[in-house]
């Protein structure tokens, strides 16, 4: 049992050092009087970016629950863990709900609305990641 719990501390351990560098955040341009097709491959590059910001906190959650079910099992505190898996689900409830408003600004310029949810989805998922990296 601590042979295997060793390895998946390692190995989250490994994809948390390389994902800064697999990830490196590839940027992404719009030119102010843009065509539909320069706009379309702007929005697939905006998905890009979400989908490895979505990778990096999955990781740093993973490692985060981890780290609290290690701490549950050596205090006995049943508290702790609930409650971070709580507070993602409502850091997901705010982005939504934080970027939706921000979608509907910009309506009916459905293109624009587009990327500035994007936009704010990357900044927040960017920003709970940062905090989730800061040591308990």
């Amino acid at each position: 049992m601590t042979k295997s719990n060793w390895l998946l501390k390692l190995t989250a351990i490994v994809l948390l050092a390389t994902s800064q560098y697999s990830f490196a955040d590839e940027a992404c341009t719009l030119t102010d009087k843009a065509s539909t097709d320069e706009a379309k491959r702007y929005i697939q590059c905006l998905d890009a970016q979400i989908d490895k910001a979505k990778q990096v906190q999955d990781s740093w959650i993973q490692k985060r629950k981890f780290e609290l079910t290690k701490l549950q099992e050596s205090t006995g505190n049943t508290q702790v863990l609930p409650l971070f898996m709580r507070s993602i689900s409502d850091n997901e409830k705010y982005l939504e709900s934080a970027c939706q408003w921000r979608y509907l600004i910009k309506l009916p310029n459905a293109t624009t609305a587009a990327i500035s949810y994007k936009i704010c989805e990357i900044e927040l998922i960017n920003q709970f990641t940062e905090a989730l990296k800061h040591p308990f």
